[in-house]
């Protein structure tokens, strides 16, 4: 009697958070959905009230999170490769009205989900963006000093 053992081969690489995901001998890539979900929250959490893994079980296709939003909505959303969609507006809860996904529902990233669930988190990513702006203009003016410092200098000297 003849056996046949298949080998499953695994190859580490990185995603596109550049998070550490194995893509299997059928070319299906593999995420590592709890480092997926710390790398959006560290990505996100000034942005929102609370964000937090959920208490449902995960699994290699999927990782469940918990938001509150800063206007105090609260949302348990399914995070996968298909992207981000709420299934409840209860923490660790999924609606039974959500098991089925309605492609209109999912997002591609969490910015693009926050951007429709929570108007006050385009405000404060708007706030970082100019906060950082800012900083890049004084930094430059800084060196334009810094440099027009160094030519007076230059000119003194001769």
């Amino acid at each position: 009697m003849d056996t046949k053992v298949e080998e499953s081969i695994s190859v580490t690489t990185t995603n596109a958070n550049n998070i550490p995901s194995n893509e299997s001998d059928n070319g299906e890539e593999i995420i590592n959905w709890e480092e997926e979900a710390t790398a959006i929250i560290n990505d996100v959490k000034t942005h929102v009230a609370e964000i937090e893994i959920s208490k449902l079980p995960s699994n290699e296709s999927h990782i469940y999170m918990n938001i509150r939003t800063f206007e105090g909505a609260t949302y348990c959303i399914h995070v996968s490769s298909m992207g981000f969609r709420v299934v409840s507006e209860i923490y660790n809860t999924i609606d039974e009205d959500k098991t089925e996904v309605n492609e209109d529902e999912v997002y591609e990233t969490p910015y693009a989900l926050l951007d429709k669930i929570s108007p006050r988190y385009v405000e404060s990513f708007g706030n970082q963006l100019c906060k950082q702006l800012l900083a890049l203009q004084q930094m430059q003016t800084e060196f334009k000093e810094e440099d027009e410092e160094g030519l007076e200098e230059e000119d003194d000297d001769d």
